[in-house]
């Protein structure tokens, strides 16, 4: 899910007030809650004003754009003055401009008083580039028509530092406001209540501490509310239950503590509720059940403890769902596999049981993580009802049995971990039918037989960890069919025979380790096995190759060449003495060399 937009202008159908916007993209912005990557600035365009329909060139600096931003410092050369110059003087006397965007230009230097001049300012974005310093309190003392205001992603190469200026508040019309992935620190000001007309609110990504303010409330019409990535400790505010339009909260990587509150399932329009990363214990509220447009619930790496509640899955809207990083425990309750989700993610808990997928179970499961928890039992035949599933991790429980042929119907898995488990038998060949599988870990069970030749049709692996196991046999040849295989581990097996020569035309190969095994003769030639480390190679008595230090037997060292024609006697008689026992030199030495070092 993403975020919805933290800095959205919207466009008026009113062609009465003046734009200045130095380049082509809409102002609107989308700013994406699950990734922590920043928007690249772009080269920046000719300024443009227009004004009521009429194109009106705006020269700044014969072409180059020096806007009312920085302060300025004079460094550098003449093309970098030429963003961080003095204020355009033709922009501060735009005296109707009501929307400003110079959004990822990569201007840099302190934010210039002198912009609240222009006090029929309603949308300002000056996201995405480098601005440093501290917002000066004018820009809201005397900006009292903006109703959006987005400062985010200046901490690509400096930082909007500082505390967040009181004088923020008075900002009466503010309906959205975005601060995000800056510098800011400290707690927020009192009188956040004040912005009564807030919609967004942005301030993920700084370094802000104390308390969710407890007027928090008070911006009733708030719809998204964004604090996760600071600093912030203490109980939610009691007040957050009046948000009765929020749909999207997201509080996580913070320091937040408490147990969740029953009021939580009043914020009934909650799509999004994200307390990942902090430290709430105790039970999971079953309030959460009145939250029938909940779509995404991120509960992460907490203290939470009890069972999983089943009134969960009255979320008939639920589709992603992770608990992961708690203290939960009993078996998973029976609707994770009828409700529809996406994506469920259980591990590093202390559940336990044995898995059971339902015969009506949806078919739209991407992401199953049941890993590091006690599950025990067998994989359910079932499992391959999930035709839509990317990633299959059970690893670090207690499961047993064979790994089922099944597997090998759910072509769309990408990530197979049933590493650290109890499963005994054979890889099953029908793992070669995963064409777009990326990891096959099978570690550190009790599998025996040989390694599956199809596994060479596994055309997209780049992780095959089979170490840890009973496996016999050679590697096979196809093996070298995996052209983007990085890591291969098959170490701690009882695997035989000599190397396949393909091993060495795998291009990516970064890690190949075969220590304790039964394999014997030499090392491919060329490529990774050049510099592979010995320790990678241990324990395998029959092997041998240089990088062992350890020659092939069998393997004869170069014989001595002697020329019988050549001869420091002038005149080289063939039928003299001399060259009767250079002959029978040469025999000597060859005969040592057939017959070999004695022992």
């Amino acid at each position: 899910m993403r975020t919805p937009s933290s800095s959205s202008f919207s466009s008026s159908s009113s062609s009465s007030y003046l734009v200045y916007s130095p380049r082509l993209p809409p102002l609107t912005t989308t700013y994406s809650a699950s990734s922590s990557s920043k928007r690249a600035p772009g080269p920046p365009l000719q300024p443009r004003v227009v004004e009521r329909g009429r194109r009106v060139a705006l020269l700044l600096g014969r072409g180059r754009v020096r806007p009312p931003l920085g302060t300025g410092d004079g460094a550098g050369a003449r093309g970098a003055r030429a963003r961080r110059g003095a204020p355009a003087r033709g922009l501060l006397q735009l005296q109707s401009l009501q929307r400003l965007s110079l959004a990822r230009n990569g201007f840099s230097g302190a934010l210039n008083p002198s912009l609240a001049r222009i006090k029929t300012l309603a949308a300002v974005d000056l996201s995405g580039n480098a601005l440093s310093g501290p917002i000066p309190a004018e820009l809201f003392a005397q900006c009292g028509a903006l109703r959006a205001l987005s400062l985010a992603d200046n901490a690509l190469t400096g930082a909007v530092a500082g505390s967040i200026p009181s004088s923020i508040w008075s900002l009466h019309n503010l309906k959205s406001l975005d601060l995000s992935f800056n510098s800011f620190s400290d707690e927020l000001p009192a009188g956040i209540g004040k912005l009564y007309k807030l919609r967004t609110l942005n301030l993920r990504g700084n370094r802000l501490s104390g308390p969710v303010p407890a007027d928090i409330g008070s911006c009733y019409l708030l719809k998204t509310l964004d604090l996760s990535s600071n600093m912030l400790n203490g109980d939610l505010p009691e007040s957050m239950q009046k948000l009765s339009v929020c749909s999207y909260l997201s509080l996580g990587s913070n320091s937040l503590s408490g147990q969740v509150p029953n009021w939580i399932g009043e914020m009934k329009s909650l799509q999004l509720l994200d307390l990942s990363c902090n430290r709430f214990a105790g039970r999971v509220p079953d309030s959460i059940q009145n939250l029938t447009f909940l779509q995404k619930l991120d509960f992460s790496e907490n203290n939470f403890t009890g069972n999983l509640p089943e009134s969960i899955g009255a979320c008939r809207s639920l589709l992603e769902l992770d608990f992961s990083g708690n203290s939960l425990m009993g078996s998973h309750p029976s609707w994770i596999f009828r409700s529809g989700l996406k994506r469920i993610s259980l591990s590093g808990n202390k559940m336990s049981g044995v898995l059971q997928i339902p015969s009506d179970a949806p078919q739209n499961l991407s992401m199953l993580d049941l890993s590091d928890n006690t599950f025990s039992g067998e994989i359910p035949l079932d499992i391959r009802k999930f035709h839509e599933l990317k990633l299959l991790n059970l690893s670090k429980n207690s499961i047993s049995g064979y790994v089922p042929a099944t597997v090998g119907e759910i072509k769309s898995l990408e990530v197979l971990d049933l590493s650290w488990n109890l499963l005994n038998g054979s890889i099953p060949n029908e793992i070669g039918g995963l064409v777009s599988l990326k990891v096959l870990r099978l570690d550190k069970n009790s599998l025996t037989g040989e390694i599956p030749v199809q596994i060479g049709n596994c055309s997209s692996l780049t992780s095959l960890i089979l170490s840890e196991n009973n496996l016999t046999g050679p590697i096979p040849t196809a093996v070298g069919n995996l052209t983007t295989i990085q890591t291969i581990d098959l170490s701690s097996n009882k695997l035989t025979g000599t190397l396949p020569k393909q091993l060495s035309n795998l291009p990516h190969l970064l890690f190949f380790n075969i220590s304790r095994n039964l394999f014997s003769g030499n090392l491919p030639a060329g490529n990774y096995f050049n510099t592979i480390s010995p320790s990678s190679l241990s324990d395998n008595p029959g092997l041998c190759g240089s990088v062992l230090n350890r020659s092939c037997p069998g393997v004869l060292p170069k014989p001595i060449v002697l020329n019988p024609n050549s001869s420091s006697d002038p005149v080289s008689n063939p039928n003299s003495p001399s060259d009767a026992r250079h002959k029978k030199i040469i025999f000597s030495i060859s005969a040592l060399v057939a017959i070999g070092p004695l022992p």
